[in-house]
C-alpha cells in the first residue's frame, strides 16, 4: 500500500486524505499514476507541432517572469528523465474542434507514464481523452495500465477542466 492521493478538480490540486488520525492508503499504482499526471513537467523550450496546433507556445517573458515560467521540479535538473506532466501547458490551450485536445491529453498522458513501461512496473499503458459531453469545458481521460504477469488491466479516470474555456 501507499499514501493515498485525492484530487480535487475545482481546484486543480491533489491531497492527502486523513483517516483516524493517519494518512489514508490506497493502490500503489494508483498513486504512482497521480503522481505521474499531476505533477509539473517543465516545459520544453520549443512547442512540438501537436502542442502548437491547440495553442500551447512557448514560454516567452522577461527571466523570472509568470511567462516565462516552464516549471517542473528543481530535482529534475539532475535526472535523466523529469517526472510529471505537461498537462498544466493545457491551461494555455485553445479548444479548436472536437479532437485536438483530446488527443494532446493523450499524448501528454502517454509521455508522463512512459517511466512505468520502461521500469517494467506496467507491461502497457493505454490512454483514451473525449470531451464530457454534458460539461463543454470539462475532458475526461482514461488510463488503463496492464502490469506483467497480470491479465486483468487496471483502470484509472480523470476530469480536467478549463475555466473561460469555450
Amino acid at each position: 500500500m501507499d499514501i493515498a492521493i485525492t484530487w480535487n478538480v475545482r481546484e486543480a490540486r491533489g491531497d492527502w486524505p486523513i483517516v483516524s488520525g493517519d494518512l489514508a492508503l490506497d493502490n500503489p499504482l494508483r498513486s504512482a499514476v497521480m503522481v505521474s499526471l499531476f505533477t509539473d513537467r517543465v516545459a520544453p523550450d520549443q512547442p512540438s507541432s501537436d502542442d502548437a496546433a491547440v495553442g500551447i507556445q512557448s514560454p516567452t517573458g522577461p527571466t523570472g517572469s509568470a511567462t516565462a515560467d516552464r516549471r517542473g521540479w528543481w530535482g529534475d535538473a539532475f535526472a535523466d528523465l523529469p517526472i510529471g506532466s505537461r498537462l498544466w501547458q493545457l491551461r494555455r490551450a485553445v479548444k479548436v474542434g472536437t479532437r485536438a485536445i483530446p488527443r494532446e491529453i493523450e499524448d501528454i498522458c502517454s509521455e508522463a507514464l512512459q517511466w512505468l513501461v520502461d521500469d517494467g512496473v506496467a507491461s502497457s499503458v493505454t490512454v483514451s481523452a473525449w470531451w464530457n459531453p454534458t460539461v463543454r469545458t470539462m475532458a475526461e481521460f482514461s488510463i488503463t495500465i496492464t502490469e506483467p504477469g497480470n491479465s486483468t488491466p487496471q483502470v484509472f479516470k480523470f476530469s480536467w477542466a478549463w475555466e473561460g474555456l469555450t
